[in-house]
């Protein structure tokens, strides 16, 4: 928790800002969101910013100055990492693991200068040859300990296009996360009875996947296919606009043969209903362009995840659809070819301040992992480190 006893959080996604105020009790103070008409448009970005901001300081009374930001982007990727230490002598565990968290995240940012870490996560605990999700509740004699790290990063590039937008509004940037990850992390809870669970998060232009066994993170992939490639699907084969595409995909719905309206209601969801009517246009035809793209989607997110050797036959794998491209499966029943052994497809319904009470969440939760807060490693670099940025580098 902050300082001044306030934690803001704003969701920076592509088409949608959210901004979220809680107290020290995590009760929600003020939320707020607003549409972005033009992606990557840092311009409406910071105007936008700041109009929230104000409009938060004016509801609560009090000035803002540091932020949680959560995003995402096609271009995040993981590294994972082992470190093993033989103990010799006497080691408190948590001064142990402090050490090699803090060899790890130096490791790689001086083998990937050019990426910011944005997440770091202890996978496993290797304790004397044998292995631990979590911490044990008894710990033995410790011989030796190896910590699998997971990191998450991004182009710093991106990031800081990011950063600057913010500090032009004079606003501190205390936690930078994967929008994704968070939201995976809180909604997992609901799926504790589930061996193999994996998150589907469908955003504008990118699908992010996280998979996870027996509540832990296992791997994170992103692709730069999202919602908007839908909509441009369904433009282009029914010679539609892309807006009216857009209206067209969250009129849908499965309780209809075909798409009807009264003629007393005049609203521009109506309009475009009347214009697919004029068009003879079918909801099979609708749903089979929808599930072309989605099964490309989910095809391409779980490719070189290894995700199906992981998976027991016997215990199949519940995926669970979220995201404002996934809405579309909120009404909606579709036939999915299933070569990943789906138990279960799961439409998760989330509202827009859970995105920002998730980022709350994870940040009082993994405050001792976050990256951003570790300090500066002064050890000296041994030979096999140098070596290794040699070609790490490349």
């Amino acid at each position: 928790m902050q300082k001044d006893n306030y934690s803001t959080i704003i969701d920076f996604g592509s088409s949608e800002l959210r901004l979220g105020v809680f107290d020290d009790k995590f009760s929600k103070l003020f939320f707020q969101s607003k549409d972005i008409s033009q992606k990557n448009n840092y311009e409406e970005y910071l105007k936008s910013i700041n109009f929230l901001i104000r409009e938060a300081e004016n509801k609560i009374s009090t000035h803002l100055e540091n932020i949680t930001v959560l995003y995402d982007t096609s271009k995040i990727f993981t590294i994972d990492l082992s470190i093993k230490k033989k103990l010799d002598q006497k080691t408190i565990f948590k001064d142990i693991c402090s050490s090699i968290i803090l060899e790890a995240n130096q490791l790689i940012k001086d083998c990937y200068i050019n990426k910011k870490i944005i997440h770091l996560i202890i996978k496993k605990y290797i304790i004397n040859d044998k292995e631990f999700l979590n911490i044990p509740d008894k710990m033995p004699k410790l011989n030796s300990l190896i910590l699998e790290i997971k990191f998450i990063c991004l182009p710093y590039n991106l990031y800081k296009n990011v950063i600057e937008t913010f500090k032009k509004n004079n606003l501190k940037i205390l936690n930078f996360f994967s929008s994704s990850l968070v939201k995976s992390f809180k909604y997992i809870d609901f799926f504790k009875e589930n061996k193999f669970v994996a998150f589907l998060d469908i955003g504008l232009d990118r699908t992010t996947i996280i998979f996870f066994i027996n509540q832990k993170l296992d791997c994170l992939n992103s692709i730069p296919i999202g919602g908007n490639h839908i909509s441009k699907d369904i433009s282009q084969i029914m010679k539609l606009s892309l807006d009216e595409s857009e209206k067209l995909k969250k009129t849908f719905n499965k309780s209809e043969i075909d798409f009807s309206y009264s003629e007393a209601d005049s609203s521009d969801n109506t309009d475009i209903i009347k214009k697919i009517i004029g068009k003879n246009i079918s909801i099979d035809l609708l749903k089979k362009v929808v599930l072309t793209r989605v099964e490309e989607i989910i095809e391409l997110s779980f490719k070189g995840m290894n995700i199906s050797k992981n998976i027991d036959k016997k215990q199949n794998l519940n995926l669970v659809l979220i995201g404002n491209g996934s809405k579309i499966f909120n009404r909606n029943s579709f036939q999915i070819e299933d070569k990943y052994n789906f138990k279960e497809i799961n439409f998760y319904e989330e509202n827009d301040i859970e995105i920002c009470e998730a980022g709350l969440m994870f940040e009082e939760n993994f405050k001792n992992e976050n990256p951003q807060k570790l300090k500066k490693n002064q050890k000296t670099l041994g030979f096999f480190h140098r070596f290794f940025n040699i070609f790490g580098n490349g």
